[in-house]
């Protein structure tokens, strides 16, 4: 058998290039989360993976309980048909006595939806939306009266996931950057002490 000293050199590099961190249990990247509005038809079943975070706040579901009825059911109006005031609150031009509660959205030009939030007494509680102007979605973010709360996802253009910010509290607790390509390039988590 005639084997060639660089296709020795090129597995042995391959060999003492794969770490092994004692105990025996190899450690593979999880992939990167797909959105939940647009699911694969050729895809496979999955198994469930652990999440990623756990947020001590409360969950989506509780804090679309706080409006009295479906979201639907209160107004929806333009970015342009509300004024911020001084106090940090939302309000409806023209109503200007009480704080808003409803959907606030803004469009393109071609009158596609930009942005979708909800407030509650003024506030941004529950569902922020932003989409691209090709209608993928830009970025999903969850509020809790005012708080950013749980995880704070931002898409690419082409669908892949760009990052996910962690909230708990109130305090920012870590975050996790892909690439365009869907491949993990940063993590930061925030000590807990």
């Amino acid at each position: 058998m005639n084997i060639r000293f660089p296709f020795l050199f090129l597995a042995f590099l391959l060999i003492a290039g794969c770490s092994d961190d004692g105990d025996g249990e190899v450690v593979v990247p999880s992939a990167p989360p797909k959105r939940a509005d647009k699911p694969d038809p050729n895809e496979r079943a999955v198994v469930q993976e652990e999440p990623r975070f756990v947020s001590d706040d409360r969950s989506i579901e509780e804090i679309m309980e706080d409006f009295a009825g479906s979201i639907d059911t209160f107004p929806m109006v333009d970015q342009g048909e509300t004024v911020m005031k001084k106090n940090g609150r939302l309000y409806r031009r023209g109503l200007e006595d009480e704080p808003f509660t409803g959907t606030v959205v803004e469009s393109f030009p071609d009158g596609s939806l930009s942005l979708s939030t909800t407030f509650y007494q003024g506030k941004p509680h529950g569902f922020q939306k932003r989409s691209f102007t090709n209608g993928e979605m830009a970025a999903e973010i969850f509020f809790d009266k005012g708080m950013l709360s749980g995880t704070r996802s931002k898409w690419w253009e082409n669908g892949q996931i760009r990052e996910e910010e962690y909230w708990s509290n109130g305090k920012f607790m870590g975050r996790r950057l892909w690439d365009e390509a869907g491949r993990l390039i940063r993590e930061e988590i925030v000590p807990q002490g």
